[in-house]
């Protein structure tokens, strides 16, 4: 058994970091979804400049790896009108040194966040927090991105479990984002913030979960996927994973050279839709012959295809030209070649 934890951690004192993280129902799958959010306060120390060598999951060229503590958590919900709530100075903080517990009652599930996780990171002074929740004055306070690489030292203090160092709480890991938040500005829109950072509406959409919810709709005369993919800042593959409707399929006899790159384009697809259709063939190269006499699935509905009057379906609630709440945050895309922070 691990040691007693102590009504507060010993460095809750120093420190200098809140976290807002995103805890995801199953963390790492493909399809994962947000169930919480949690805010944490660390302690954290700059420990390495990420360079183009270090690149790797969680990680990109000009991040800084920071080790730390954990000194207290709080749980949130899932969805906010409130985006400055995780910094309140006062929080529902549950025990100090370890990551906030989420009770699940329709499951019987507890959870917590586990690795890996993304959110945003606030570096700034604690006394200067206030009740609501606001985004502090302070010109020296540094707004970022933040992974969250590792909880729990290995073989060492501040492990998990008979592992945990009852001062310090549990160690983490992250590596810090700079350059990946925007505060939202008046005339802001998912459009305006594409351009201006060099992205797309769908990238931004990807990493911020507040953006994925859906609304319905009902097709009408001349909508096809390619005009709807455009129209909402999405892709045609999104617009199928979400629609099973469009998931329809007709059987293709697979001919002697054949691969996916030339039925992508015979069918006007992508090689990506195929390998949608056709899981199976992932690990083929889109240049690579697939095994003739094998049957697989081609789209009954192409991207060009009009769709049937009143077919209804589901698209990204905010439109790329929506206006977003002054004042709010997105997380940014990662940004090849853009300057990082100072060190910490």
């Amino acid at each position: 058994m691990g040691q007693a934890l102590p009504a507060a951690m010993a460095l809750q004192g120093v420190a200098n970091a809140r976290l807002l993280l995103h805890q995801l129902d199953y963390p790492g799958a493909v399809s994962a979804k947000p169930i919480a959010r949690q805010a944490w306060e660390v302690s954290l120390k700059q420990v390495d400049l990420i360079s183009s060598r270090d690149n790797g999951p969680g990680i990109d060229t000009g991040d800084l790896l920071c080790e730390g503590y954990l000194c207290r958590a709080a749980l949130l919900p899932v969805r906010t009108t409130e985006p400055w709530d995780w910094l309140a100075k006062e929080l529902p903080w549950q025990e100090p040194g370890l990551r906030a517990v989420l009770d699940q009652p329709a499951t019987g599930r507890r959870s917590t966040i586990e690795v890996p996780a993304e959110g945003l990171c606030w570096f700034g002074e604690m006394d200067g927090l206030t009740i609501p929740g606001s985004l502090p004055e302070q010109p020296r306070a540094v707004l970022a991105g933040v992974s969250l690489l590792l909880v729990g030292a290995a073989y060492g203090p501040g492990g998990i479990g008979s592992l945990l160092q009852a001062e310090l709480g549990e160690a983490i890991t992250v590596a810090i984002k700079p350059n990946r938040v925007q505060v939202i500005g008046p005339g802001d829109s998912l459009a305006v913030l594409a351009d201006r950072y060099g992205t797309t509406v769908e990238a931004l959409r990807l990493m911020n979960p507040e953006l994925q919810d859906l609304k319905p709709i009902a097709a009408v005369r001349g909508d096809s996927l390619y005009w709807l993919a455009g129209r909402y800042g999405t892709s045609t593959g999104t617009l199928r994973q979400d629609n099973p409707a469009l998931m329809e399929s007709v059987p293709y006899l697979v001919a002697d050279g054949d691969t996916l790159a030339n039925l992508a384009s015979r069918q006007q697809e992508t090689v990506s839709a195929l390998r949608l259709f056709n899981p199976q063939l992932a690990r083929y190269l889109a240049s690579a012959p697939l095994p003739s006499g094998v049957v697989i699935q081609l789209p009954a509905i192409g991207v060009a295809d009009a769709l049937a009057v009143g077919l209804p379906l589901l698209v990204p609630q905010v439109e790329p030209g929506d206006l977003l709440p002054q004042g709010g945050w997105v997380l940014l895309p990662p940004q090849r070649g853009v300057g990082g922070l100072v060190e910490l």
